[in-house]
C-alpha cells in the first residue's frame, strides 16, 4: 500500500493546485512574431500605395528663396519666390492593381497567421501537458524505486535473496533519479516554449487536462484545405508581391515632375509653369528590368516551395489521420504495478524479475500519454489546415 501512496503523492499535489485550461491560456495568449511581421509587411505595402496616390510619385517639394535688391535710384526691395515641384507617378493601372491585390491581401493574411498563432499555442500547451504528465509518472516511478529497494534490502538481511538483486534495485535506483531529472528539464523547457506564446506563470503550474480528441472523417478535407485561409494566403501573398514589384518598376520609371513657380523682383509678379524630365543613366532601364524580372521569379518559386511544403503538410497528416485507430485504453497501471510491488515484498518474485515488469508497464503508460499527445496535435494541425471542419 505504501508503493501505492507513493506513487501517486505527485499527482495529488497537482490536484490540490488550481489547473489551467487551454481557455485560460487562448486568453493569455500573446502576438506572434509571424502576426507581427505580417502587421509590418502590409503596413509597409499601404504606405507604398498611399505614398502614390493623386497621380504624384511621391509627396510635393516646396521651395522658398527670398533675398534684397539694391538698386541706387530707387529705395532697397526684397525679392521672394516660390517654387513647387510635383513628380508626377503616370501609372494609374499599376496602382490599381497593387491597390486591389493588397485589398485581397489583407484580410487573408491576417488570419493565416492567426489561424497558425492558435495552432502553434496548442502545440505547445500539449507539449507542456505532456511533459508534466512524463515527469509524473517518473516522479512516481522513482518513489516505487525505492520502496523495492527497501524490500530487497529486508530480504538480503533475512538470508531470501541474495546480494546481487540489492545491487540490480540500486543500479535502477541511479537510472531512474537520472530519468527523473530529464524529465524535469524537459518539463521546464516545455513550459518555457508556452510561456513565450502566452502569459503564463514564471513557474509551472498544472495543466487542464485536454480530453479525448475527437478526429473528423477523411472525407472532404481535401476540398477544405483546397479553399482554406492558409493555401488562399498563400495565392494572395505571390499576387501581393508580383504587383508590388511592378509597382516599383512603374516608380523608379517615372520621370516626369511638374513644377511651378511664383515670385516678387521689385514691382513685378512672376508666375511659371512647366515640365522637367529626369533623364536615366545608359542601360538603368535594361538594369531595372531585369532586377524586376528575377525577384519576380525568385518570389515565385520561394512561394511556390511554400504552397509544396503546405501540401506536404496537409498530405502527412491526411495519412496520419487514415491510419490512425482507436485510443489505447492502458487503465491497469497503477493496479498492475502495486501486484508486482506485492509479490516482491511476500517473496514470490525477485527484484531481478519484477524490475523488467516495472518498466514494461511503465513505458506501457507513457506510451499512451504520447499517444493521446499526438492525436491532439493531429487534430489541432487538421483545424489549422482544414477550418470549418466537423468530428
Amino acid at each position: 500500500m505504501r508503493i501505492l501512496l507513493l506513487g501517486a503523492l505527485p499527482c495529488l499535489l497537482m490536484a490540490q493546485a488550481p489547473t489551467l485550461t487551454f481557455d485560460d491560456i487562448l486568453q493569455r495568449a500573446r502576438t506572434s512574431p509571424e502576426q507581427v511581421r505580417i502587421e509590418a509587411l502590409l503596413a509597409e505595402r499601404h504606405r507604398a500605395l498611399s505614398g502614390t496616390r493623386g497621380f504624384l510619385r511621391e509627396g510635393p517639394s516646396v521651395g522658398l528663396a527670398a533675398g534684397p535688391r539694391s538698386n541706387p535710384a530707387a529705395p532697397t526691395t526684397t525679392d521672394r519666390t516660390v517654387e513647387v515641384d510635383l513628380p508626377l507617378f503616370l501609372a494609374p493601372g499599376t496602382q490599381r492593381r497593387l491597390e486591389a491585390a493588397l485589398g485581397h491581401a489583407d484580410p487573408r493574411l491576417r488570419e493565416a497567421a492567426r489561424i497558425e498563432a492558435g495552432y502553434r499555442l496548442r502545440q505547445a500547451y500539449l507539449d507542456a501537458w505532456l511533459g508534466e504528465r512524463l515527469l509524473q509518472l517518473r516522479e512516481a516511478d522513482l518513489a516505487t524505486v525505492q520502496a523495492w529497494l527497501q524490500a530487497a534490502r529486508a530480504r538480503l538481511e533475512a538470508g531470501a535473496d541474495p546480494a546481487f538483486q540489492v545491487s540490480l534495485v540500486e543500479g535502477e535506483l541511479l537510472r531512474t533519479q537520472m530519468e527523473v531529472d530529464e524529465a524535469r528539464r524537459q518539463r521546464l523547457q516545455t513550459w518555457a516554449g508556452l510561456r513565450a506564446l502566452s502569459e503564463v506563470p514564471g513557474v509551472p503550474v498544472p495543466l487542464a487536462d485536454p480530453g479525448v480528441p475527437a478526429l473528423p472523417s477523411p472525407e472532404g478535407l481535401q476540398a477544405r484545405f483546397e479553399g482554406g485561409p492558409l493555401r488562399k494566403a498563400i495565392q494572395s501573398r505571390l499576387e501581393l508581391d508580383q504587383q508590388t514589384l511592378r509597382h516599383q518598376e512603374a516608380l523608379a520609371g517615372s520621370r516626369w515632375s511638374l513644377r511651378g513657380s511664383h515670385g516678387r523682383e521689385g514691382e513685378d509678379r512672376i508666375t511659371k509653369v512647366g515640365l522637367a524630365y529626369r533623364f536615366g543613366r545608359p542601360g538603368e532601364g535594361a538594369a531595372l528590368r531585369r532586377e524586376v524580372e528575377a525577384n519576380l521569379q525568385a518570389g515565385r518559386r520561394e512561394l511556390e516551395i511554400a504552397q509544396l511544403e503546405l501540401e506536404a503538410r496537409f498530405q502527412s497528416a491526411l495519412a496520419r489521420l487514415q491510419s490512425t485507430g482507436p485510443l489505447p485504453t492502458f487503465t491497469g497501471f497503477e493496479t498492475a504495478l502495486l501486484a508486482v510491488g506485492l509479490r516482491l515484498a511476500e517473496g514470490r518474485e525477485r527484484p531481478s524479475e519484477a524490475l523488467p515488469i516495472r518498466r514494461q508497464l511503465l513505458e506501457a503508460q507513457m506510451a499512451t500519454l504520447r499517444r493521446i499527445h499526438a492525436t491532439h496535435l493531429l487534430k489541432a494541425e487538421l483545424e489549422a489546415l482544414t477550418p470549418g471542419m466537423n468530428p
